[in-house]
């Protein structure tokens, strides 16, 4: 008997290798295309930002004084501006007297009117 396997054998397990290749290629395929759409949800809906608040200062006498309180994403604020956490913007609103800008109205957003 000889010892090499026939012809017609050796195209058959080509074929079963090639069959699952093909399955293998096609799992990765579905599972990339699932990585894709749960992707591209996640970026039709972006996070909704919190509001931040940011206080106005200006130069008077060689000192810089606050001005105003304005929402962090306020383009009315200028470049001289300090980060106010909330209970800051609060305090700086109602007990400081600082008053809150008419454009982006961050008394609203706070609470206070």
């Amino acid at each position: 008997m000889s010892d090499k396997v026939p012809r017609l054998d050796r195209l058959r397990s080509v074929r079963e290798w090639l069959a699952w290749q093909l399955r293998r290629t096609d799992d990765t395929i579905a599972e990339l295309e699932r990585q894709e759409a749960a992707a591209a949800r996640t970026a039709r809906t972006p996070p909704k930002p919190t509001p931040g608040w940011k206080l106005a200062l200006r130069r008077a006498g060689g000192r810089a004084t606050p001005d105003a309180v304005h929402r962090s994403d306020c383009g009315m604020a200028g470049k001289n501006t300090k980060p106010l956490p909330r209970e800051q913007a609060l305090r700086a609103l109602t007990e400081d007297g600082i008053t809150a800008c008419p454009y982006c109205r961050p008394d609203n957003d706070l609470g206070v009117l």
